[in-house]
């Protein structure tokens, strides 16, 4: 009972919501009055009608296209009957065939597009395909034929139309669909376990639901139209009088040449009435169900501490990563190898720094960890253990028990990882609700304040949209999110960017406190060498793909040995050594799908040799925890 009052209470609060925002659209205002009024005229027909329909009764020959009069208002028609009463009767015909010929038309054009766009493959082959042989067959022509062969009524209208203007739906909300399902939210939502049932009806549907309120307004637009061609041509329904047939009756029988122009501005007034306001509905609903960003709400740095430190084992590993290789496969191309016989491990507690430039592999090591990737990427060698689970041999479902109670990810870019059409706390309650489903759903609010709290967020913000949110405030609340059931791993990938420095400083100290806090094992990715020489413990630099060296942070920073590490810090500024001159890298990463023969930087290493363009170097461990994959380092023979 009381959940049931709770969900009635959270519903009428979005309504009042939404009509807060919904009644400052002048536009869609009055759309939503026009609207309105021509459904009322049609709904209270009988009541507004002067005349009965039916009724010829004490007609004359005298009564026909009687012009505008106080006794028939807007004049009479052919058969002497009253133009108002016929245009508010012919109301109900006409909406009727537009409102249930778009209803058929935006579900089998909803579903195609969304089951094309989402699964992809054959299955989008095949439903697309379909599609444009009913896009390129004529609408008209074909309706035409259809209803000539049928008997011409109400149903078969509604029908025919439905069945045929669906095409152009299907088309857009398939673009729209493969847009969204391609964002870092969904990719979130699959990271936390959701299954395709879950992203489409939670995350996709609710981004797909703005294109189909304007299919709506095109399609019933349409539908009315398509009904006054019919009924026009003669194909509508001889026993129900719609505004299309009072404009076919009107050409049939000497409107034009009796100068009776009320017989054909009242019904086309009627037209374009009920066309027009439902765009201008349809452009405010848009608007509406599409949140904009009004102001941003920065709040500072409040962090709350709500458990005791966990204790630290720098002798349990929990992720162990062997030889793992990733390639992206494109039909035709050669295979981009982005990640090759890449190998660290992850101790409990411990924060492992992953660095390296922009196209070097590093996010794809990341995704390639929870088997995140896209279609194209597959992991073609290697392995990837949590503890004594081998990650690439398991089950999606076996996987998803591990993702995000175990291994959780904060991806980058917090505004993309975010739905903009959900609120923040119920994607936060999202992911405990797929993991944890006996959690006490009462305890589910108190559970999301008390997270959003731990990373310095007021709990009055977990009703309010990313959007509201500052860029500071959406990282927080990925960290937040990456918490929520309580994993012993968490993937940071670069989650500073594009914030402020001083934005970064908090978000990069709210981390080392958490790990410190909560006995966190956290993989950081950056760009930052400050950042690594600041928090991380271990670090790992990567080029090209590959392992350039890897070991402990004193080591990378006192005395590295591969060229690219070396260089990587001449880059880097130092506030100890202000005049030290900075040198940037000449040259660019090698292309992942024509990699250079022999060791990867060589193109850019100051100290390459003849041999570095011909061999690729193998992995030296220099100690217990320092590897480097460079000829310098060999010992002579």
């Amino acid at each position: 009972m009381e959940a049931h009052i709770a969900s009635t209470t959270q519903v009428t609060s979005r309504f009042q919501d939404f009509w807060g925002v919904f009644r400052k659209n002048y536009m869609g205002l009055v759309g939503l009055g026009m609207l309105v009024t021509a459904i009322f005229v049609a709904v209270f027909a009988p009541v507004l009608s002067p005349y009965d329909p039916s009724s010829t009764q004490d007609v004359t020959t005298g009564d026909i296209y009687n012009a505008p009069s106080v006794d028939h208002w807007l004049g009479t028609d052919d058969a002497g009957q009253d133009v108002l009463t016929n245009f508010i009767f012919g109301a109900r015909v006409s909406l009727t065939i537009g409102f249930f010929a778009a209803f058929i038309s935006l579900v089998i054009g909803g579903v195609f597009g969304i089951v094309a766009g989402f699964y992809g493959g054959r299955t989008e082959e095949v439903l697309m395909r379909f599609t444009d042989i009913m896009l390129v067959i004529p609408d008209l022509p074909l309706m035409m034929v259809v209803i000539a062969l049928t008997k011409p009524s109400i149903f078969n209208i509604i029908l025919v139309i439905g069945l045929l203007y669906w095409t152009t739906t299907a088309r857009v909300v398939r673009s729209q669909t493969l847009a969204v399902k391609s964002r870092k939210f969904v990719l979130r939502a699959r990271s936390i376990g959701a299954g395709k049932g879950h992203i489409i009806r939670h995350h996709i549907l609710p981004l797909v639901m703005p294109i189909l309120v304007v299919q709506a307004v095109l399609v019933v637009s349409s539908a009315v139209l398509a009904e006054s061609t019919l009924s026009f041509l003669g194909l509508g329904d001889p026993t129900a009088l719609s505004w299309g047939q009072m404009l076919n009756y009107a050409f049939g029988r000497g409107a034009m040449s009796t100068g009776a122009w009320w017989a054909l501005v009242v019904p086309g007034f009627g037209i374009v009435w009920v066309v027009l306001g439902l765009t201008l509905l349809g452009q405010g609903l848009e608007q509406v169900l599409n949140p904009r960003l009004d102001t941003h709400h920065l709040m500072p740095s409040r962090p709350t501490v709500k458990s005791e430190a966990a204790q630290r084992s720098s002798e349990k590993s929990l992720l162990e990563v062997k030889n793992l290789s990733i390639n992206y496969i494109s039909e035709g191309k050669p295979p981009a190898r982005a990640v090759e016989n890449v190998s660290f491990t992850l101790k409990e507690g411990e924060l492992i720094g992953l660095v390296g430039e922009s196209g070097c592999g590093k996010t794809t090591l990341m995704l390639g960890l929870l088997r995140l990737l896209p279609s194209a990427g597959q992991i073609v060698s290697g392995q990837v253990y949590y503890k004594d689970q081998e990650i690439t041999a398991l089950s999606d479902e076996e996987l998803n028990k591990i993702r995000w109670r175990n291994v959780s990810i904060v991806f980058q870019g917090a505004m993309n990882a975010l739905n903009p059409v959900r609120t923040v706390g119920d994607q936060i309650a999202e992911a405990i609700r797929k993991h944890l489903p006996d959690f006490p759903a009462e305890k589910l609010p108190a559970r999301v304040s008390e997270l959003l709290e731990l990373v310095g967020i007021t709990s009055e913000h977990k009703d309010y949209y990313p959007h509201q949110y500052s860029g500071g405030m959406r990282q927080r609340a990925m960290i937040a999110m990456a918490l929520a059931c309580e994993p012993q791993v968490v993937i940071a990938d670069e989650p500073t960017t594009a914030l402020d420095v001083m934005v970064q400083a908090q978000i990069l100290d709210l981390l080392d406190q958490l790990r410190k806090k909560l006995g966190l094992a956290i993989i950081f990715v950056t760009h930052d060498l400050g950042v690594v020489a600041e928090i991380c413990d271990k670090v790992l630099v990567m080029y090209g793909g590959v392992t350039a060296e890897y070991a402990d942070v004193d080591t990378i920073y006192n005395s590295p040995s591969h060229p690219y590490t070396q260089e990587l810090l001449k880059a880097f500024p130092d506030l100890t050594k202000p005049k030290k001159k900075l040198v940037s890298i000449p040259g660019y990463p090698p292309r992942l799908d024509a990699l250079p023969a022999g060791c990867r930087f060589a193109p850019r290493c100051p100290l390459a040799f003849a041999r570095c363009h011909t061999e690729q170097p193998a992995l030296h461990e220099l100690g217990d925890t320092h590897i480097v994959s460079c000829h310098l380092v060999e010992a002579p023979k």
